[in-house]
């Protein structure tokens, strides 16, 4: 009776080595992915500052049998390729740059004939300049006695002037206010700075006119919302918003919302928020910053 029953239990341990053998050998057999290992290729997780250039390159290596003959690869969801091949083995290189996103994943994924499929990600984090931030600056426009109409932002700081003052530290002058209203530019608050060559409007020995070193700066009206530009918390969005092709050397008609990116003579670029303004040679303009840090 005994050896009846180890009999039984070989013969049942037996069908259950058999059945998980049969099982092994029947489970599919995906695709591979692999990425390009060489030098300037993305390998793997890393950072990545905004703009910088992300070359991949993707190997796919079908399991012998069932050729892939569907390719797909997506940037935080996004399908960017989605592409019909027929073949063992595929290689796809390609590049883009890095966006404003803290992360941005991208998913590659192969499906052979029979169904199998295989995805890999990689993830790209944002390795983003720090920025200095200032909630609110009151500038004067050109008669106003009582306001600084120049306004520095060297050595990480917002510091505003009055005339005399600024011609005396004439090398970190980045921006000044002043008020137009002439036939061609009537009843305008504007921004401008020294290197704009802007004549006539600051007068006496310590005008800009009289500047041996102006710094320009130039300013591009932007489509960011005040919300928006409240958002900000780095460099990747200003460095975005910056148009240098379209960029100007003032910034005319200013209206309470609108945001201006701007890049002064160091090379810093930034963000500037038009709170409100008080028309007239008096008066006065608010604005938020956020700029570079140095």
């Amino acid at each position: 009776m005994k050896k009846l029953i180890i009999l039984c239990g070989l013969a049942f341990l037996s069908g259950l080595i058999f059945s998980s053998c049969a099982k092994e050998e029947d489970e599919p057999v995906p695709p591979t992915i692999a990425f390009n290992q060489q030098d300037g290729y993305i390998t793997g997780n890393t950072t990545a500052a905004f703009g910088d250039t992300l070359w991949f390159g993707i190997i796919l290596q079908g399991n012998g049998t069932d050729k892939i003959v569907k390719f797909e690869v997506k940037a935080n969801g996004l399908s960017l390729v989605d592409s019909t091949i027929n073949t063992q083995s595929f290689t796809f290189d390609f590049y883009t740059t890095k966006s404003t996103a803290d992360q941005d994943i991208w998913s590659f994924t192969a499906t052979d004939i029979a169904g199998n499929k295989k995805e890999e990600t990689i993830t790209i984090t944002g390795n983003f300049g720090q920025i200095n931030s200032y909630t609110t600056i009151l500038v004067g426009a050109q008669d106003n006695v009582a306001t600084e109409s120049f306004l520095s932002f060297s050595n990480n700081q917002a510091t505003k002037y009055f005339q005399a003052q600024a011609f005396l530290n004439q090398d970190k002058i980045d921006v000044f206010c002043f008020f137009e209203n002439t036939p061609e530019h009537p009843n305008m608050m504007s921004m401008g700075s020294p290197g704009s060559n802007i004549t006539g409007v600051f007068t006496g020995a310590s005008s800009p006119d009289n500047y041996t070193t102006k710094n320009l700066t130039r300013f591009y009206k932007t489509t960011l919302t005040a919300a928006q530009f409240d958002a900000v918390q780095n460099d990747a969005v200003i460095l975005e918003a910056f148009n240098t092709d379209e960029a100007r050397k003032k910034a005319s008609v200013l209206a309470a919302g609108e945001v201006y990116a701007i890049q002064i003579s160091s090379g810093l670029t930034g963000l500037i928020k038009v709170i409100a303004v008080d028309g007239e040679t008096t008066g006065t303009l608010e604005m938020a910053v956020k700029i570079q840090k140095q």
